[in-house]
Protein backbone atom coordinates (compact mmCIF):
# COMPACT_ATOMS: atom_id res chain seq x y z
CA UNK A 1 0.00 0.00 0.00
CA UNK A 2 1.20 3.62 -0.54
CA UNK A 3 2.27 5.84 2.54
CA UNK A 4 0.37 8.76 2.74
CA UNK A 5 2.47 11.94 1.55
CA UNK A 6 1.75 13.31 5.18
CA UNK A 7 3.75 10.36 7.07
CA UNK A 8 7.29 10.90 7.40
CA UNK A 9 9.24 7.50 6.42
CA UNK A 10 10.93 7.37 9.30
CA UNK A 11 7.80 7.42 11.20
CA UNK A 12 5.74 5.04 8.77
CA UNK A 13 8.49 2.85 9.42
CA UNK A 14 8.65 2.66 13.08
CA UNK A 15 4.76 2.45 12.57
CA UNK A 16 4.33 -0.99 10.96
CA UNK A 17 5.20 -3.89 13.19
CA UNK A 18 4.57 -1.78 16.58
CA UNK A 19 1.32 -0.51 15.29
CA UNK A 20 -0.04 -3.60 13.92
CA UNK A 21 0.96 -5.25 17.12
CA UNK A 22 -0.56 -2.65 19.03
CA UNK A 23 -4.14 -2.55 17.56
CA UNK A 24 -4.34 -6.08 17.63
CA UNK A 25 -3.92 -6.23 21.46
CA UNK A 26 -6.40 -3.53 21.90
CA UNK A 27 -8.96 -5.36 19.76
CA UNK A 28 -7.88 -8.69 21.44
CA UNK A 29 -9.45 -7.19 24.85
CA UNK A 30 -12.41 -4.73 23.27
CA UNK A 31 -12.38 -1.89 25.58
CA UNK A 32 -15.56 -0.36 25.51
CA UNK A 33 -15.56 3.60 26.37
CA UNK A 34 -15.67 4.81 30.21
CA UNK A 35 -13.17 1.43 31.36
CA UNK A 36 -10.57 1.13 32.75
CA UNK A 37 -7.36 -0.99 30.80
CA UNK A 38 -4.16 -1.45 32.27
CA UNK A 39 -0.97 -0.71 30.09
CA UNK A 40 2.52 -2.22 30.85
CA UNK A 41 5.42 -1.29 29.02
CA UNK A 42 3.12 1.86 28.24
CA UNK A 43 5.77 3.96 26.57
CA UNK A 44 7.62 1.90 24.37
CA UNK A 45 7.41 1.64 21.05
CA UNK A 46 4.10 -0.75 21.12
CA UNK A 47 2.68 0.53 24.16
CA UNK A 48 3.01 4.51 23.21
CA UNK A 49 0.66 3.61 19.99
CA UNK A 50 -1.89 1.29 22.38
CA UNK A 51 -1.88 3.99 24.68
CA UNK A 52 -3.22 5.94 21.76
CA UNK A 53 -5.98 3.66 20.35
CA UNK A 54 -7.52 3.21 23.64
CA UNK A 55 -7.88 7.08 24.06
CA UNK A 56 -9.54 6.87 20.71
CA UNK A 57 -12.45 3.99 22.21
CA UNK A 58 -12.11 6.73 25.35
CA UNK A 59 -11.43 3.89 27.40
CA UNK A 60 -9.62 5.08 30.47
CA UNK A 61 -5.68 4.14 30.56
CA UNK A 62 -3.57 3.50 33.80
CA UNK A 63 -0.03 3.29 32.54
CA UNK A 64 3.19 1.27 33.93
CA UNK A 65 6.23 3.48 32.39
CA UNK A 66 9.15 5.15 33.87
CA UNK A 67 8.10 8.41 35.47
CA UNK A 68 10.46 9.91 32.72
CA UNK A 69 7.07 10.34 30.50
CA UNK A 70 4.39 11.31 32.64
CA UNK A 71 3.93 14.55 30.48
CA UNK A 72 3.45 12.68 27.33
CA UNK A 73 1.16 10.18 29.12
CA UNK A 74 -0.68 12.86 30.78
CA UNK A 75 -1.40 14.31 27.72
CA UNK A 76 -3.19 11.09 26.45
CA UNK A 77 -5.14 11.07 29.49
CA UNK A 78 -3.25 8.06 31.03
CA UNK A 79 -2.48 7.78 34.88
CA UNK A 80 1.24 6.93 35.24
CA UNK A 81 2.13 4.56 37.81
CA UNK A 82 5.97 4.00 37.59
CA UNK A 83 7.83 0.70 37.25
CA UNK A 84 10.06 -1.34 39.90
CA UNK A 85 9.34 -2.77 43.61
CA UNK A 86 5.25 -2.30 44.68
CA UNK A 87 3.93 -1.73 41.19
CA UNK A 88 1.57 -3.38 42.02
CA UNK A 89 0.06 -2.39 45.18
CA UNK A 90 0.51 1.05 43.38
CA UNK A 91 -1.38 -0.13 40.45
CA UNK A 92 -4.15 -1.26 43.17
CA UNK A 93 -4.38 1.99 44.39
CA UNK A 94 -4.85 4.03 41.01
CA UNK A 95 -6.98 1.72 39.77
CA UNK A 96 -9.16 2.12 43.55
CA UNK A 97 -8.59 6.26 42.90
CA UNK A 98 -9.10 6.85 38.94
CA UNK A 99 -10.28 3.71 37.89
CA UNK A 100 -13.48 3.45 39.82
CA UNK A 101 -12.12 0.23 41.55
CA UNK A 102 -11.76 -2.22 38.37
CA UNK A 103 -9.48 -2.73 36.16
CA UNK A 104 -11.71 -4.46 33.05
CA UNK A 105 -8.68 -5.03 30.93
CA UNK A 106 -5.02 -5.57 30.96
CA UNK A 107 -2.48 -5.11 27.68
CA UNK A 108 1.17 -6.78 28.52
CA UNK A 109 3.83 -5.12 26.38
CA UNK A 110 6.59 -5.81 29.14
CA UNK A 111 6.09 -9.16 30.17
CA UNK A 112 7.55 -11.13 33.52
CA UNK A 113 5.04 -10.67 36.51
CA UNK A 114 2.62 -8.70 34.78
CA UNK A 115 0.07 -11.46 33.36
CA UNK A 116 -0.16 -12.69 37.05
CA UNK A 117 -0.30 -8.98 38.34
CA UNK A 118 -3.67 -8.63 36.17
CA UNK A 119 -5.32 -11.80 37.13
CA UNK A 120 -4.39 -10.82 40.75
CA UNK A 121 -6.39 -7.74 39.79
CA UNK A 122 -9.43 -9.53 38.99
CA UNK A 123 -9.45 -9.01 35.29
CA UNK A 124 -10.50 -11.98 33.47
CA UNK A 125 -8.29 -13.86 31.31
CA UNK A 126 -10.33 -13.32 27.89
CA UNK A 127 -9.35 -9.80 28.24
CA UNK A 128 -5.68 -10.08 29.53
CA UNK A 129 -3.46 -9.89 26.42
CA UNK A 130 0.24 -10.27 26.55
CA UNK A 131 3.46 -10.52 24.29
CA UNK A 132 4.69 -13.08 26.84
CA UNK A 133 3.43 -16.48 25.04
CA UNK A 134 4.64 -19.02 27.59
CA UNK A 135 2.61 -16.84 30.19
CA UNK A 136 -0.56 -16.67 27.95
CA UNK A 137 -0.18 -20.56 27.73
CA UNK A 138 0.35 -20.93 31.38
CA UNK A 139 -2.37 -18.73 32.29
CA UNK A 140 -4.94 -18.83 29.80
CA UNK A 141 -4.78 -15.24 28.50
CA UNK A 142 -4.63 -13.94 25.05
CA UNK A 143 -1.54 -13.38 23.21
CA UNK A 144 -2.95 -11.58 20.04
CA UNK A 145 0.04 -9.51 18.39
CA UNK A 146 1.68 -8.32 15.03
CA UNK A 147 0.87 -11.95 13.24
CA UNK A 148 -3.08 -11.01 13.70
CA UNK A 149 -2.69 -7.13 13.12
CA UNK A 150 -0.71 -7.50 9.85
CA UNK A 151 -3.50 -6.95 6.98
CA UNK A 152 -3.79 -4.14 4.93
CA UNK A 153 -7.08 -3.11 6.21
CA UNK A 154 -5.20 -2.32 9.40
CA UNK A 155 -1.99 -0.91 8.17
CA UNK A 156 -4.14 2.01 5.62
CA UNK A 157 -6.15 2.35 9.12
CA UNK A 158 -2.87 3.29 11.06
CA UNK A 159 -1.51 4.95 8.12
CA UNK A 160 -4.34 7.42 7.96
CA UNK A 161 -4.54 7.93 12.04
CA UNK A 162 -1.09 9.01 12.03
CA UNK A 163 -0.81 11.14 8.61
CA UNK A 164 -3.63 13.15 10.08
CA UNK A 165 -2.36 13.36 13.60
CA UNK A 166 -5.08 11.14 15.65
CA UNK A 167 -2.21 9.34 16.89
CA UNK A 168 1.76 9.97 17.11
CA UNK A 169 4.35 7.68 16.27
CA UNK A 170 6.89 8.75 18.69
CA UNK A 171 10.54 8.03 17.49
CA UNK A 172 12.76 8.65 20.19
CA UNK A 173 16.26 8.72 18.71
CA UNK A 174 17.43 7.72 15.00
CA UNK A 175 20.99 5.99 14.78
CA UNK A 176 22.59 5.11 11.35
CA UNK A 177 23.46 1.32 10.94
CA UNK A 178 26.72 1.95 12.02
CA UNK A 179 25.98 2.31 15.28
CA UNK A 180 23.49 -0.66 15.62
CA UNK A 181 25.64 -1.09 19.05
CA UNK A 182 24.65 2.44 20.54
CA UNK A 183 20.92 2.23 19.57
CA UNK A 184 20.36 -1.24 21.29
CA UNK A 185 22.14 0.71 24.54
CA UNK A 186 20.15 3.43 23.93
CA UNK A 187 16.96 1.58 23.79
CA UNK A 188 18.00 -1.41 26.79
CA UNK A 189 19.53 1.65 29.10
CA UNK A 190 17.38 5.03 28.43
CA UNK A 191 13.84 3.94 28.94
CA UNK A 192 13.02 5.70 25.59
CA UNK A 193 9.46 6.97 24.79
CA UNK A 194 8.38 4.93 21.13
CA UNK A 195 11.12 3.92 18.77
CA UNK A 196 14.53 4.23 18.18
CA UNK A 197 14.90 3.84 14.51
CA UNK A 198 17.94 2.21 12.36
CA UNK A 199 18.30 4.05 9.19
CA UNK A 200 19.95 2.49 5.94
CA UNK A 201 23.02 4.04 4.64
CA UNK A 202 22.41 6.22 1.73
CA UNK A 203 18.69 6.96 1.85
CA UNK A 204 18.90 10.96 2.82
CA UNK A 205 16.30 10.06 5.10
CA UNK A 206 17.14 11.48 8.30
CA UNK A 207 13.53 12.88 9.65
CA UNK A 208 13.38 11.79 13.08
Amino acid sequence: MPKPEALPWVRAGALYVAGTTAWAAVAAVDPRAGETVVVSGATGGVGSIAVQLLRLRRAHVVAVASGRHRVWLESQGATLVGYGSGAAERLRRAIESDGGGKAHAFLDFHGGEYPRTALDLGVPPRRINTLDYGAAAALGTRSQGNAEGTDRAVLSELAELAATGRIEVPVDATYPMTEVRAAFAHLEHDHPLGKVVLLPDNTGVTEA
